[in-house]
């Protein structure tokens, strides 16, 4: 599947391989993404932003959207539909976790809305992925070094099942006000989770010991 890549401006060169663009792929960077972009090697299609963290004439690759600086849509806001104005459902999303806690809370909701839409889309920092979910069968494949935790997104998640955990559930809820999910880890080559109501966000997270994001490309996938 073709995928769209969105580089955001705390990039600095986590999880290269994973986010290695294809031949189909599509290359979008929000506003001072650009400069974390070119940094690492990497050749933008399109930049996006009111450019409040890097000049406008920085933008030497690719094509540039300006943004009004008073606008209702964050820079991923925009980056993401211009994705979907080219026809990915596919997106891959980096240097946009951490720093300051609205944006990255902000980006967090944009996975949702993903989800909601039924698209695919993934943000890392390097030291975690994460995703959010809406009902149905997924498998999640294990990833060496890394804990899986599940995370009501919404108030909750209903009748959740979890196979080849360490600590497995069935039909359990989680809620937004308790961490039940937190920290587990896939004891076989996949896990399996489903669940029928909400939304839940699952993190795969490096331990504090563990230096290298496992660069398996495969993702959570729709059970059938």
């Amino acid at each position: 599947m073709s995928r769209c890549i969105i580089i955001a401006p705390l990039y600095a060169g986590e999880d290269a391989e994973w986010l290695r663009r294809g031949e189909d792929d599509f290359l979008i960077c929000a506003d001072g993404g650009y400069d974390a972009a070119v940094r690492c090697g990497m050749k933008p299609d399109l930049t996006v932003g009111d450019f409040d963290s890097m000049p406008f004439a920085h933008v030497q690759e690719g094509a540039a959207l300006r943004l009004p600086a008073y606008k209702d849509d964050t820079d991923m806001v925009v980056c993401l539909k211009e994705g979907r104005r080219r026809g990915y459902r596919s997106f891959r999303m980096a240097g946009c976790l951490g720093g300051r806690l609205d944006h990255t809370i902000a980006n967090l909701q944009c996975l949702y809305d993903c989800a909601l839409r039924g698209e695919e889309a993934w943000m890392t920092d390097g030291r975690n992925r994460v995703t959010v979910l809406c009902p149905g069968h997924y498998t999640l494949p294990y990833r060496p070094g890394c804990k899986l935790s599940l995370l009501a997104f919404t108030e909750k998640a209903e009748g959740v099942c979890l196979r080849g955990a360490e600590w497995e559930l069935e039909n359990a809820a989680l809620t937004s006000r308790y961490p039940l999910g937190t920290s587990n880890e896939i004891t076989s080559s996949a896990a399996e989770l489903s669940f029928t109501a909400g939304a839940v966000t699952v993190i795969y997270a490096k331990d504090d010991t563990f230096v290298t994001m496992s660069q398996n490309p495969t993702e959570i996938a729709p059970s059938t």
